[in-house]
């Protein structure tokens, strides 16, 4: 095994487990990839989401209205007023 691998146990409900079995098994990956793949997509999106935020803050002090409001409808944080 890889030195710089980390081994972990995690729980989960028996439905998710066979929808993950199904899935990994259709990609033709381990459960461990598909995991990681899963996790590394969720991060990738929450990094993205934490960009557009700053984004959207930073626009919000010398705001340009029309790209403020593209960000926030992007964001779903629209507000109609």
């Amino acid at each position: 095994m890889n030195k710089n691998v980390k081994k972990i146990e995690i729980t989960v409900p028996p439905e998710l487990f066979s929808a993950v079995e199904e899935q990994s098994k259709a990609r033709g990956e381990s459960l461990s990839q598909f995991f990681c793949r899963g996790a590394e997509t969720l991060l990738r999106r929450h990094k993205e989401r934490r960009m557009l935020e700053q984004y959207v803050e930073s626009r919000t002090k010398m705001p340009d209205p029309s790209e403020v409001a593209a960000a926030q409808r992007n964001l779903g944080t629209t507000t109609d007023e």
